[in-house]
């Protein structure tokens, strides 16, 4: 997954830096953009704030995050995926959700 940040706090940006090194790329190569602020944009925007419709809300941990993050990629993937049948997609996304919650549960682990 590849995530371009846009965030107007510092204190949010160089959390997320810090937290999902490895993972920012420019906006011009993400799949998604992760900010603070809702904006208009061609990529999925991943909210992080006080809001209510936030996908993610303040404060969070890193566990968090993943796991949010993790549920709005699923999510993101199903949409795009959205031309085959409802029967077609579910190993693929049972495969991909697995995947994902394998490397979040590790993350997870490190933290706790």
């Amino acid at each position: 997954m590849k995530i371009a940040l846009l965030c107007d706090s510092l204190l949010l940006q160089k959390s997320l830096e810090t937290y999902l090194k490895g993972h920012i790329v420019s906006k011009e190569y993400a799949d998604l953009i992760i900010c603070d602020k809702r904006s208009t944009s061609d990529k999925p925007l991943f909210l992080v704030s006080h809001y209510k419709n936030a996908e993610l809300r303040v404060p969070f941990t890193k566990a968090e995050l993943f796991w949010a993050l993790e549920e709005f990629y699923v999510k993101m993937l199903e949409r795009e995926i959205a031309l085959s049948t409802k029967e077609e997609m579910k190993p693929f996304i049972a495969k991909l959700n697995k995947k994902h919650h394998d490397k979040i549960s590790k993350l997870a682990k490190k933290i706790i």
